[in-house]
């Protein structure tokens, strides 16, 4: 049985509450200090250095293996990693102050998983490289634009399949608008998201506590509710 756990709140508060859970790893796209209007956080640069500064210390008595989606700008503001993954894409829908983005920094802080040439049905490599994107920067789609800066999908998906196992628990702890937990249920993970704005929260719940599986019976905590999705009877998979 799989396990998709939603916490609404701060992540610096609720991370030394999770010291005791089983969590492989976390994978995470925190904010970039760019000033994008957060409600519930103010997303400047001395707010950024602060977060890193808490949470990084937090995250490593949770688990050996931590890696952030820090984006360009912000990178040098994180201490030095162990090692540097990049995924790029090709299109043209994000820029920054140097040209078109088509390239993301992962941070990676432990060690890497154990094994050469593919694991999961993915190349062990430093690099991946998502034709298309997803749908990055001004070309996202109506579902991505309500959250203000989404990772596409089908790179977070990639990410979880080069850097985790099948049945691991992975933490995100900027949750934003769902990708991480979706990915993970596609991917046959199991995660805990948290996030410090409620809104957002809602709608992981609306996007993916109704999702069921043919492999799999789902348990989805929410707070203090919990409750599990069977293996749907005619075969038939909702999502």
């Amino acid at each position: 049985m799989s396990e998709y756990h939603i916490i609404n709140g701060d992540c610096l508060e609720i991370l030394p509450t999770l010291k005791n859970k089983k969590i492989d790893l976390i994978l995470t796209d925190p904010p970039y200090g760019l000033n994008f209007p957060y409600k519930s956080y103010n997303d400047t640069i001395p707010n950024l250095k602060k977060l890193i500064r808490k949470f990084l210390p937090l995250a490593r008595q949770i688990t050996s293996r931590i890696y952030i989606m820090s984006g360009i700008t912000p990178l040098h503001y994180y201490p030095k990693p162990d090692w540097i993954f990049a995924c790029a894409w090709n299109t043209t829908g994000s820029y920054g102050k140097y040209g078109y983005t088509q390239w993301m920094p992962v941070l990676a802080y432990g060690d890497d998983l154990k094994g050469f040439g593919k694991i999961n049905g993915v190349l062990k490599s430093d690099f991946i490289f998502i034709s298309g994107g997803g749908g990055v920067g001004f070309m996202r789609g109506k579902k991505e634009r309500e959250h203000i800066c989404p990772k596409p999908l089908n790179i977070v998906k990639h990410l979880v399949l080069r850097l985790s196992n099948k049945n691991d628990t992975i933490l995100d702890p900027f949750l934003g608008s769902r990708t991480t937990l979706y990915a993970s249920q596609d991917t046959g993970r199991n995660c805990i998201g948290i996030e410090i704005d409620a809104d957002y929260c809602e709608l992981v719940k609306s996007r993916c506590t109704h999702r069921r599986f043919l492999d799999r019976d789902v348990r989805y905590i929410l707070g203090n509710y919990e409750f599990v999705s069977s293996i749907p009877s005619n075969n038939g998979q909702e999502e």
